[in-house]
């Protein structure tokens, strides 16, 4: 059974943004969401065979000059207790 992973992380509040819409036209990697958006607290939910993609695009914005932070994963079966 595929799990369902969540990828937290912050960023600027004046990236949240061009975050979510970078994640989104990677189609299939995950659905975002914002979780603050004034403290810049981003959630991406993906799948155990895709969040590495999500992290990697992070890993890329970081690259870029993105202040990217805190990043973490949590897997679970049971999404709804999120």
């Amino acid at each position: 059974m595929p799990h369902t992973v969540r990828v937290k992380f912050n960023i600027r509040k004046q990236d949240v943004l061009i975050v979510n819409s970078i994640i989104d036209s990677h189609e299939g990697i995950g659905l975002v969401r914002t979780v603050d958006a004034k403290t810049g607290a981003m959630v991406v939910y993906s799948t155990d065979d895709q969040y590495e993609t999500v992290l990697l695009v992070l890993e890329d914005l970081k690259k870029y000059g993105m202040v990217i932070e805190n990043i973490h994963t949590e897997a679970s079966e049971k999404i709804d207790e999120w």
